[in-house]
């Protein structure tokens, strides 16, 4: 099972990117930067996404687990 995160980096990323990324979507932000969403499968992937943004010299901004909509809380459905 995947869990869904946000990856935010500094400037905006081309669309040439979206390949090395994959399978997570890039959105360029009007503020300059730029967000990775998607899924992740568990931590041995994420920490390889994050090598590839260290290994490009992006400058991290910050890294957020995004809940989905059918995952559980507390108090019911997200």
């Amino acid at each position: 099972m995947s869990t869904l995160y946000e990856i935010r980096v500094a400037g905006h990323l081309g669309s040439e990117w979206a390949a090395w990324f994959e399978p997570l979507a890039i959105r360029n932000e009007p503020g300059g930067e730029a967000t990775l969403t998607g899924p992740v499968r568990d931590q041995a992937a994420l920490n390889g996404l994050l090598n590839k943004v260290f290994g490009l010299n992006l400058e991290l901004i910050s890294v957020m687990r995004v809940p989905s909509p059918t995952q559980e809380t507390p108090f019911g459905r997200a």
